[in-house]
Formats: structure tokens, C-alpha cells, sequence
């Protein structure tokens, strides 16, 4: 039985220029599906951040893996698994922000700001092409994941002392902020499992993809 393949988005599936898969990419993609390999997309995107990029009606996918593990989707996008971030962890990483005067981002239901978006806030935003969300303030809604905007390179350890998180600096000017023990590489454990697979190839291209790659039968960093 062939492997499950694996694909981060942003850096691999699609570069951060022009935002768009490429046309060998796509053919690639057919191929495999055609050769019968399981192919499936695992990005630190939360479940509408990636419907507005267009790539889950490229092809059929045989699986969603969203938000660095915290959602699981099958091939018709039901969810077969979601863990949200505990509030206590929600509230503490924005009391760090507003200590440090970082900008933070929500995700939830609906998106949020704390504060009005800074240099590094607008640079990440341009990075994935996303658009700007409100300013609001956090009401105890259930939150999937959080981000925090700063310097490039900048190492967050303002935040790595609260439990229950993991810190995950990307390739631009943020972070990703999510649930400890819960990763890629968890969420495509779920998948393996709903097919009967053992194996997985994964491609990827930023921190957050290392716990994927550790678990792969093999890894390929762009």
C-alpha cells in the first residue's frame, strides 16, 4: 500500500510572491493522485484561512490537517478532530503581548487583533496573503490557535514559559502560538488511521513543519 504524502502550503505547494501553485506543481499532484498515493495538505492555516486561498479546490484531497494539528478534516471536509486552546493560555499569551506592546492575532470563529496592526503584523499579513482582521477584544470565545507578531528572528521566549502552549517562529515576522503535545505530525497520525496507513512523505519548509518531518518516512525541507 502506497504512502500518504503530506504538503505544508505556504514556501512549498505555493511561493509567497505570487501566492499561486504553479502549473508543474499541479501536475505533479495529478500524478501522484493517479498513481493512487494519498495526498494531503498540512498547514499551520486555520480552516477559513485556508479556503480563501483557493487550494482545497485545486484537487481532491484525501485529508485537511489545519492549524498545526488543531483541526483535522477527511476528504469532504468533515472534521473528525478539534482542540481548541484552554482560556487561561489565551489570556496570559495576550496579557505577555500587551506587556511587550506585541501585536496578536485571534483565531477564532472570527478573527481579531488586540491592538491595531503593526509594521511586523502588515508584513506577515502581506507574507500569506491574508487580509487584516478587526481589532477586539477576547470574550472568552473558543479559541484554535493564536499568533504573535514580531522582529524577524525574533526567538518569542516571552511566551515560552506559559504551559500548555507551543511557540512555533515562522519564516516572516510572527509566530504561531498553539497547543503543546498537539502538532502536524498528530493531526496526520488521525489520517494514517482513517486510511489504514503506516507511513507518510512530507514536504514543508518552516519551523512549524519540524514535528511533521520527524515522523515521516521522509522529509523534504524546501
Amino acid at each position: 500500500m502506497k504512502e500518504m504524502i503530506c504538503f505544508d502550503i505556504d514556501g512549498t505547494l505555493r511561493d509567497n510572491l505570487k501566492h499561486d501553485v504553479s502549473f508543474s506543481t499541479l501536475e505533479a499532484l495529478k500524478k501522484l493522485k493517479g498513481n493512487g498515493y494519498r495526498i494531503v495538505i498540512a498547514t499551520g492555516r486555520g480552516k477559513d484561512s485556508l479556503m480563501k486561498t483557493g487550494i482545497m479546490d485545486i484537487i481532491d484531497w484525501d485529508g485537511y490537517v489545519c492549524n498545526n494539528g488543531q483541526i483535522v478534516m477527511d476528504s469532504l471536509k468533515h472534521t473528525i478532530y478539534h482542540a481548541t486552546m484552554k482560556k487561561e493560555a489565551v489570556k496570559e499569551v495576550l496579557r505577555v503581548a500587551d506587556e511587550n506592546n506585541m501585536v496578536t492575532c485571534i483565531k477564532a470563529k472570527k478573527r481579531k487583533l488586540n491592538k491595531e496592526a503593526d509594521e511586523y503584523a502588515l508584513t506577515s499579513l502581506k507574507y500569506f496573503n491574508n487580509p487584516l482582521p478587526e481589532v477586539g477584544k477576547y470574550e472568552g470565545e473558543e479559541v484554535d490557535a493564536m499568533i504573535v507578531y514580531g522582529p524577524l528572528k525574533h526567538t518569542y521566549d516571552e511566551y515560552k514559559h506559559i504551559e500548555e502552549i507551543c511557540v512555533l517562529p515562522g519564516e516572516s515576522t510572527y509566530a504561531d502560538i498553539t497547543i503543546a503535545n498537539v502538532s502536524k505530525a498528530t493531526g496526520i497520525k488521525k489520517l494514517l488511521e482513517l486510511y489504514s496507513l503506516k507511513e507518510y512523505i512530507a514536504f514543508g519548509d518552516s519551523l512549524n513543519d519540524m514535528f511533521m518531518f520527524k515522523e515521516a518516512k521522509y522529509s523534504i525541507a524546501m
